[in-house]
């Protein structure tokens, strides 16, 4: 690494700020709004699921929605539409295989559809983790 003078370092950090609190206003600010995962899914599946920030794509307000036990994203917005996140662009696919996406592979970590992630199910899975052998930080 090069050296830098401390005048440089300071606006580095300084740009640096700035950029990070630029991403957090667009993409971390405001309240969840859990209208278009309610249109998407039964009720009794939406409890795996968390709201992570909202994005303008192409005119559209695209919330997401993070699966807890999958750790996949559901991409929505408030027309109904569904989207894969490819790097720089959404690509609109239909609800349907968005939500199979999301929870493809469910059944095989122990857990259905319906199946909240919650306190109970983290330290569950904590504990099963523990008796493995493996270590658990949280």
């Amino acid at each position: 690494m090069t050296d830098i003078s401390e005048e440089e370092r300071q606006r580095l950090i300084l740009d640096l700020s700035r950029k990070v609190d630029a991403f957090r206003d667009e993409y971390l600010s405001g309240e969840p709004d859990w209208d278009p995962l309610h249109a998407a899914l039964p009720m009794k599946h939406c409890d795996g699921f968390m709201w992570m920030y909202r994005t303008e794509w192409s005119g559209e307000t695209i919330e997401h929605y993070k699966h807890g036990i999958t750790r996949r994203y559901l991409h929505l917005d408030h027309s109904g539409h569904a989207y894969l996140y490819r790097p720089d662009e959404y690509i609109e696919t239909t609800p349907g295989i968005a939500v199979e996406l999301v929870f493809a592979g469910i059944e095989s970590m122990g857990a259905t559809r319906e199946t909240g992630y919650n306190e109970a199910y983290i330290r569950e899975k904590h504990r099963k983790m523990r008796e493995m052998g493996w270590t658990v930080i949280s």
